[in-house]
């Protein structure tokens, strides 16, 4: 009672899908319980920042800081692995900023309850697995770069005894089971392979209530 959550991330994010799906959920299950909820998130942003924003520190003044959240989301690594095959020096970019705005949270909200959020897939369920950038041509699709990055969040928090939770396994497997049934509504999940529609949304939200 009396806590504000803070949900942190990409345009994913700022779609309010799950978000406010997790409100409603909230507001209703719990009427009695005050508790405030803001989606900070920002269309494009990375580890490095924001399109809204020069740096990491600007956002997180201007985003996180003034609302003094209690619980943070954090749901980065769609933007930040650049739609492209693994690359070690832009993966290094991401976790460097990762370990730093992390970093910056503890040391701005002391005792803030931080939980990070594996990045939601990449369609190559639905779709023929792809690249939008492969300039060498490489096999395979996006979602293998993400996994990448799903596999360092889940270390970054076991190193630093926060929550994590696991959007993209679920969102996959849902894709997958649905494409068995009707392929054509299989591809609604995720329409144009990054952004889940609200029904896609809704099951992500259903993941990390059941989490909490």
């Amino acid at each position: 009672d009396g806590q504000r959550v803070l949900f942190y991330g990409d345009s994913i994010t700022e779609q309010r899908y799950y978000p406010v799906a997790i409100e409603t959920y909230v507001r209703t299950r719990f009427p009695n319980l005050k508790v405030k909820f803001v989606d900070s998130a920002v269309g494009g942003a990375r580890v490095t920042g924001n399109w809204a924003t020069s740096s990491e520190d600007e956002s997180l003044q201007r985003d996180v800081f003034p609302f003094k959240p209690d619980v943070i989301t954090i749901m980065l690594g769609m933007n930040d692995g650049a739609v492209r095959p693994f690359d070690e020096s832009i993966f290094e970019t991401y976790e460097k900023g990762y370990r730093y705005i992390i970093q910056q949270m503890q040391s701005h909200l002391p005792g803030v309850k931080i939980v990070l959020i594996e990045p939601s897939p990449w369609d190559d369920v639905t779709q023929t697995p792809s690249y939008p950038d492969n300039p060498d041509n490489k096999p395979g699709g996006y979602n293998q770069t993400l996994l990448h990055y799903c596999k360092f969040v889940r270390e970054l928090a076991a190193e630093h005894h926060l929550m994590v939770v696991d959007f993209n396994t679920p969102m996959v497997k849902l894709m997958e089971e649905a494409d068995k049934e009707d392929h054509a509504l299989a591809q609604k999940i995720i329409p144009g392979r990054v952004h889940p529609s609200a029904t896609g949304e809704l099951a992500m939200a259903q993941v990390l209530l059941k989490a909490w």
